[in-house]
């Protein structure tokens, strides 16, 4: 499959999810992981972190070509994780995104995350596996 080039990025207002998780706050557990969510709470305002986190579970399935689901949680949150031990966070997926990844032939994925004031990016990038 050489060439194949997929990219997805997604845009989150922080406020937004903010009041969204503030709201119901069971959402928060059904978007992130425990991991994800122990970084965020470790952070003097969590909320830029999660709304990072998001906006790359969005993006991973933008460049996979897949929605989030609308009828109820969607467990695709869950095999999407944002980790970060040293340096730069990194995508870790497993289940069924796992699975559509490896049948596309794409490798691992670059993840590019920022966030200013209102705002979290995320970029995800897969190539073709070598």
């Amino acid at each position: 499959m050489s060439g194949v080039l997929r990219h997805g990025v997604d845009l989150v207002h922080v406020p937004a999810l903010r009041a969204a998780v503030e709201g119901n706050p069971a959402l928060e557990a059904g978007l992130f992981t425990e991991g994800e969510r122990a970084y965020a709470h470790a952070r003097p305002d969590p909320w830029p972190h999660f709304a990072a986190r998001f906006a790359a579970k969005e993006a991973v399935l933008k460049a996979l070509r897949r929605g989030l689901s609308t009828e109820g949680p969607d467990a695709a949150l869950h095999e999407i994780e944002v980790v970060r031990e040293h340096g730069a966070p990194r995508l870790v997926l497993t289940g069924r995104i796992a699975r559509a990844v490896e049948r596309l032939g794409l490798d691992a994925g670059a993840l590019s995350l920022s966030h200013a004031g209102d705002l979290a990016l995320a970029s995800v990038v897969f190539g073709a596996r070598p």
